[in-house]
């Protein structure tokens, strides 16, 4: 089973339109170039995951044509578009991210999308995460989130039929598989703890804070204000011997080869990892993080967005308006779903998912109840992400406290 199968809305008459439209062009010649607009588009996608969605665009815009290049994310991507934006070669179209939305806007290299038609169907949490001052510059249309996979059978020998999405029902249910000799936990260091992730978004949820960790950037609040008491509640999994040390050495897929192998009962991942869960055969189910702040928000975030160059001019603007507002419809949504395995958030195109994903996906992605540190970091996100991963290493080995790490945070972003 794929992870994800395409709810494809396109209607027939649509279809017969474009095939008729491109019939017409075959038969007069096709369009005169002169009357021809192209823009230039760095995709994030492959140029083959990429080609159906621009040949589908195209057919239905003959007047203009998109220029496709591609460059892979993350940090080649963004050395890319930074050397053809220094070299006056900015593409019209391209792709900004929490790793490079700071320099982008900061910069003014980027148009404002907020008088665009597709404004009103984006979700709370993509349209935040790429505005700034009130003004959009990132067109993103989904996201993802993570959440707790269990093995049924192995909570089946201590008598539980699903997961507890509150933490202490959480610990509770890893010492009672413990206590039956089942490894009940296991997660990687490797990135920044997905369960605190999710904690620092219970909280912003419950206090009503759309912006996150961006008040410490706005200078109202500090690292040293937000992290101590969720990466202290998360730190119990530690503390109370339910996982330890090993985390640091482990990869993601390590920890999903775990559990597949049926030697641990419960972890956290996203999405991508459902085709070979499913593929092994293990009898299985995902539920929301848990949570302790009564919100269950899950460790996720907002797909890249879609943004113009604030160099382009004349009719290339226009054309570019023209291809993101297209984006936006329900049609290249499908498409987008389809071939890049995206899950869109906006009101205007519900993605199709795997069934063991899709009480997270209506309940959690559709209503932006997901939350990831660094779409709410303002500047210097990509050597905060490096500081942060080392302080939580420490942690986990003793050296630090996690007054400590939030404090090694406020120093690190006053070096910035």
């Amino acid at each position: 089973m794929t992870m994800i199968r395409t709810s494809t809305r396109v209607t027939t008459a649509a279809a017969v339109t474009a095939l008729a439209t491109l019939g017409l062009a075959a038969c007069t010649g096709a369009t005169d170039e002169a009357d021809t607009t192209t823009i230039s588009y760095l995709s994030w996608n492959s140029e083959a995951d990429a080609q159906p969605v621009i040949d589908a665009f195209e057919a239905e815009h003959p007047d203009i044509t998109v220029d496709l290049s591609y460059s892979p994310p993350v940090a080649e991507y963004i050395q890319t578009l930074q050397t053809r934006i220094a070299g006056g070669q900015a593409p019209d179209v391209f792709r900004i991210a929490p790793e490079n939305r700071a320099t982008l806007i900061s910069e003014n290299l980027v148009a404002d999308l907020s008088d665009l038609s597709f404004v009103d169907t984006l979700a709370d949490a993509n349209r935040t995460a790429y505005t700034s001052d009130d003004k959009l510059y990132g067109a993103s249309f989904g996201a993802w989130v993570a959440g707790v996979v269990y093995n049924k059978d192995l909570l089946a020998q201590v008598g539980v039929d699903e997961v507890p999405t509150d933490w202490d029902g959480f610990l509770e249910l890893c010492h009672t598989l413990q206590d039956a000799g089942i490894t009940p936990y296991l997660e990687s260091a490797s990135e920044l703890s997905r369960i605190f992730q999710g904690f620092l978004g219970d909280g912003y949820a419950a206090d009503g804070n759309a912006v996150g960790e961006a008040i410490i950037f706005d200078g109202e609040s500090t690292f040293a204000e937000e992290w101590p008491e969720p990466m202290t509640q998360w730190m119990r999994i530690y503390d109370e011997g339910i996982v330890g040390a090993e985390t640091i050495s482990l990869t993601g897929d390590q920890v999903r080869d775990e559990f597949v192998a049926g030697n641990v009962a419960m972890y956290i991942t996203g999405p991508w990892d459902l085709a070979t869960l499913d593929e092994s055969g293990i009898d299985y189910g995902m539920t929301f993080q848990p949570g302790i702040g009564g919100e269950n928000v899950g460790a996720g975030a907002s797909d890249p967005g879609f943004a113009i160059s604030s160099s382009a001019e004349g009719a290339e603007v226009e054309a570019a308006k023209e291809f993101v507002e297209w984006l936006a419809t329900p049609e290249a949504l499908a498409l987008q779903s389809e071939h890049w395995g995206s899950m869109s958030t906006s009101t205007a195109y519900d993605t199709e998912v795997n069934p063991a994903y899709t009480q997270l996906y209506t309940e959690s992605l559709k209503t932006s109840q997901f939350y990831l540190s660094m779409e709410h970091w303002l500047a210097g996100a990509e050597p905060l992400q490096v500081e942060a991963q080392a302080q939580q290493q420490l942690l986990i080995q003793g050296s630090v406290t996690a007054d400590e790490v939030a404090a090694a945070m406020d120093t690190k972003l006053g070096n910035l």
